[in-house]
């Protein structure tokens, strides 16, 4: 278009412009917005996904690394390490762990965390596999308790998970075993409860915490019997040689064996706390309490150390009434005479007493067994120390009938204390039977029999080895070889001589037959002198006939005499 086309502006009308303003940003920052959208909604969503922090405290995590030690519960992954500080305290560790937000409400004081793989042992085998693999910490959660965000860390798990149902008890024993925290309480081969802890309670006693899972702990009643487990026991008894075998788990972490009587189906459930014995074997416990027991305590002059322990029955006629609880050395008030002091419980069921009208008032059954226990000694009983089983066996409590003894009466003291026997039985009674028969053989002059015996064997000596004497022999051994000479020659001649004598004997005898004839005739010139005749002719032919008869018998008396008969 040209200048001279151009229209004249003077004239022209143009339209006039309008500003709006739009509710919308330009498409422009559509895309910005749209990140920032993204990125708070990130934000938000890692807030509420980031996890609780907690602090659990540790005497000492070794092989922990921050980011790689996982939190376990049953197998899966619960949190991780987040950080490893030293405690103010520089004695301990503080490991901070992040956890899954889910786990807020389970994280109270009854919550527990400890270490897996620092120390393996064979009981747990996921504590050999964590110490291989690395280590790892365990939780196990509660929502009993009040919330918390600070823990004191186990360095072994705990025996029994906390939330677990069940009841605790408490086992007393003067002698552990093989039990320890963690070991498996059994009843007739499944597993029942666990021992939750081990501590002294004395110097001669430990008290074990246990806790029974539920539903088992209902049947924990007073006749209700512990005893420690092992694969073997072989022991002596009053019943002779006796052996137990028990659960396989003995072997490596320690078991506890829990039994019942069949007539405790009756008997109340005990309450959470109860203290029950702990006995060596089951042999002692089958043998042992079966309700309440009573204490008494016993004092003995003679020797006891070492013989006499702890859980020593204590008999009756044969029977276990009771067990010893313990054994201690004493110096009497008055002479400074030393004793043994024991302290026994004695069990009234087993003493045959009567259950008292309130049995669960511990008072009522002390009363009722003193009542038992002053009869006996009315009836002259005294507490003895025996050995059982003889000569090889320990010492052990033997109430018994001591002959002579007159009535007696419980005596004072915190506890009661049963009168004792003046001279102790068992070992005791036989070493002072063999030092009597000691005593006797060391009277005996024994060097002075033997220096006598030297004397007499010297002279027996002198005498054989005397000239004299040999002499003597030689002729003797002569004299008697003549004898047999002549009593040789003689012995051919003895039959006629005792013909002859037996024909003279006849001879005699007939002529003393004649002369009886003409006696008892009737010729009245008889000689008054011929019946005494005729009586010496038969005395005579008696003698000869008699004198043949012993000839014939012994014809060696021509050489050396007649014998005594």
């Amino acid at each position: 278009m040209t200048e001279e086309t151009i229209p004249n502006d003077g004239d022209a009308v143009f339209p006039e412009a309008q500003i709006r303003h739009s509710r919308w940003f330009g498409l422009v920052w559509a895309i910005p917005i749209a990140a920032l959208m993204i990125v708070g909604y990130l934000g938000i969503q890692a807030l509420m996904t980031r996890g609780i922090e907690v602090v659990v405290t540790f005497d000492n995590v070794t092989g922990a690394k921050v980011g790689d030690t996982k939190v376990i519960y049953k197998g899966t992954e619960v949190g991780h390490v987040t950080a490893i500080n030293i405690n103010a305290d520089h004695e301990h560790v503080d490991v901070t762990l992040r956890l899954d937000p889910h786990a807020k409400p389970f994280l109270t004081t009854n919550t527990r965390f400890w270490l897996v793989g620092e120390n393996p042992n064979l009981d747990d085998i996921s504590s050999v596999k964590a110490a291989l693999a690395g280590l790892t910490i365990g939780v196990g959660p509660s929502t009993r308790g009040q919330p918390t965000r600070h823990f004191t860390g186990l360095s072994q798990p705990p025996a029994v998970m906390p939330d677990t149902p069940g009841t605790a008890y408490v086992l007393t024993c003067a002698h552990l075993g093989n039990v320890k925290t963690g070991s498996s309480l059994f009843y007739r081969g499944g597993e029942v409860g666990k021992v939750t802890n081990v501590r002294f309670a004395d110097t001669n006693i430990f008290k074990i915490d246990i806790f029974v899972f539920s539903p088992f702990d209902k049947y924990v009643r007073p006749a209700t019997a512990f005893w420690v487990s092992s694969p073997l026991h072989v022991g002596f008894d009053n019943n002779g040689l006796n052996a137990d075998f028990q659960h396989p788990a003995a072997i490596f972490g320690g078991a506890i064996e829990v039994d019942r009587e069949d007539d405790a189906g009756d008997a109340p459930t005990s309450a959470p706390g109860t203290v029950f014995p702990l006995y060596e074997y089951g042999g002692q416990a089958k043998a042992a309490s079966a309700g309440p027991q009573v204490s008494y305590a016993f004092t003995f002059a003679g020797t006891t150390g070492g013989r006499l322990e702890a859980g020593a029955p204590v008999r009756l006629l044969g029977f276990r009434v009771g067990a010893v609880k313990s054994v201690h050395l004493i110096f009497d008030k008055a002479t400074g005479t030393p004793r043994t002091a024991v302290i026994a419980d004695l069990y009234p069921k087993r003493l045959n007493v009567q259950t008292p009208l309130n049995p669960q008032n511990a008072r009522a059954w002390h009363d009722a067994t003193n009542a038992v226990v002053t009869r006996l000694l009315k009836l002259g009983y005294r507490a003895m120390l025996i050995q059982e089983p003889p000569v090889v066996g320990n010492l052990v409590v033997s109430l018994d009938a001591v002959k002579g003894a007159h009535a007696a009466m419980l005596e004072a003291g915190n506890p009661l204390s049963i009168p004792t026997a003046e001279q102790s039985g068992g070992l005791e009674g036989a070493m002072g039977q063999l030092n009597q028969i000691l005593a006797k053989v060391n009277a005996i002059p024994i060097e002075a029999i033997g220096r006598n015996v030297h004397d007499i064997t010297s002279k027996v000596d002198q005498l054989v080895s005397s000239p004299e004497i040999g002499s003597s022999l030689k002729h003797l051994d002569s004299t008697l070889a003549q004898a047999d000479e002549i009593l040789a020659q003689a012995k051919p001649k003895i039959g006629p001589l005792i013909a002859k004598l037996n024909q003279a004997a006849d001879d005699v005898a007939g002529t003393a037959a004649a002369a009886r004839g003409i006696l008892n005739g009737d010729d009245g010139k008889q000689d008054a002198n011929l019946p005494a005749a005729i009586e010496q002719l038969t005395e005579a032919a008696r003698s000869i006939r008699t004198l043949a008869d012993y000839l014939d018998r012994h014809p060696e008396a021509l050489i050396r005499g007649k014998g005594k008969d």
